[in-house]
């Protein structure tokens, strides 16, 4: 009975579609939310509705193996412009070229951004039900995704070895400034608060975030459920601390990401104190979040984005699940 109402809520996330709002600004879209009509905090003369209908999960298959690694994506603000967006292709693509020949790789493919978790972790548990174990790479919100799934006894019993790549263990305080009401900026006058408005607004712009409702899963402080303790979890904690001589690592990076990071960044930096422990982040996770839970924590000098698509971050994941060189 518990399985068949899982189903109705899926069937009807799917059936019915979501408003997609694109505020515009002289014919240019400057702006976009989604199920939610904010008040805008900056100039538009126009605000147009289109139905977005969520697509429905499923595990891809990218390459064959008798071991297997499932990788598991985060949220995606470009999913209303195309499922597999470059996040998603980039993502594939890296592992695909650094994966064994001998090793099978997939996608966990679903709608990210407002769709609940606890029902999309059970398409998660049903797809891989014919595979008898395997590993798992899962890159921010993909990671509380399959903390839902980890109550699934048969599933987790299946689970060699997790990475949590910049995974919100406990949240992320950038959660809180897209889910609230926009009209918070009202309150605030100044050059500092303009300065925070105009780096949100090109964050948005440059697609590195939409308003959206699955962000709520992302707040600071949120409980989700446990991780079971037979599991063994590795996490990967990005630092957005690059400096000129970095530039090697920067070029190695997708730029338009990083640039979209870096503005959101600037908006942690002037909103809270000095000494606040969220100013230590990848640009959308506070390294205190990323590193919350876990048997071993790899840090690296590393935007968000880099720790789902930079190559020498993959092969740390490859070399940690024992998957390089001998006996693989």
């Amino acid at each position: 009975m518990k399985r068949l109402s899982v189903l109705l809520v899926l069937i009807s996330c799917f059936l019915f579609s979501s408003t997609l709002y694109e505020y515009k600004f002289k014919g240019v879209v400057v702006f976009r939310s989604l199920d939610i009509k904010i008040k805008p905090f900056f100039e538009y003369d126009k605000v147009e509705e289109k139905d977005w209908n969520p697509f429905k999960p499923e595990l891809l298959k990218i390459k064959d193996g008798k071991k297997k690694i499932i990788l598991i994506h985060g949220i995606s603000p470009r999913e209303v412009d195309e499922k597999i967006d470059y996040y998603k292709e980039n993502m594939i693509s890296t592992f695909k070229k650094e994966v064994p020949e001998n090793v099978g790789l997939y996608l966990f493919l679903y709608p990210s951004l407002d769709v609940p978790l606890e029902n999309i972790s059970k398409e998660l548990v049903d797809l891989t039900d014919g595979f008898d174990s395997f590993f798992i790479y899962a890159h921010s919100m993909g990671g509380i995704l399959l903390k839902y799934a980890l109550q699934d006894e048969h599933f987790a019993k299946k689970i060699k070895c997790v990475i949590f790549a910049g995974t919100p263990h406990l949240g992320s305080p950038l959660a809180q400034i897209a889910t609230f009401d926009q009209s918070f900026f009202d309150l605030y006058i100044g050059q500092r608060f303009e300065l925070i408005k105009y780096a949100l607004f090109l964050a948005n712009l440059f697609k590195g975030y939409i308003v959206a409702p699955n962000y709520k899963y992302l707040v600071f402080g949120r409980d989700y459920p446990k991780i079971p303790k037979n599991i063994r979890v590795i996490n990967f904690v990005g630092k957005l601390d690059f400096t000129v001589t970095d530039l090697d690592k920067i070029l190695e990076t997708h730029l338009p990401s990083f640039v979209g990071l870096y503005f959101l960044k600037y908006v942690i930096d002037n909103i809270y104190p000095k000494n606040s422990v969220f100013l230590e982040n990848d640009g959308m996770v506070p390294t205190i979040s990323a590193s919350a839970y876990g048997d071993l924590n790899v840090f690296f000098k590393a935007s968000h984005a880099d720790l789902a698509m930079r190559r020498d971050i993959i092969k740390k994941a490859l070399e940690l699940f024992g998957l390089l060189g001998e006996g693989i």
